[in-house]
């Protein structure tokens, strides 16, 4: 999915920085949790957030295209 975070950035409740740092990449590994952006070169890396299913349908939401391979 493509989305249009610019009317959410400022809502976001992890923070702006985490979606400008990943505008026109693919977020999958940090929105089901299985990565996180800080905290990652010592020996125990950090654990993504997983979402809940109110920000599965704010994503919906934001959906401006789906992309194809």
């Amino acid at each position: 999915m493509v989305l249009d975070v610019s009317k959410f950035i400022l809502h976001h409740p992890g923070g702006k920085f985490t979606l400008l740092q990943n505008v026109g990449r693919d977020i999958s590994k940090f929105f089901y949790g299985g990565y996180s952006l800080e905290n990652n070169l010592g020996p125990n890396p950090s654990r993504g957030h997983t979402h809940s299913n109110y920000a599965r349908l704010i994503v919906n939401d934001l959906v401006v295209g789906v992309f194809e391979k």
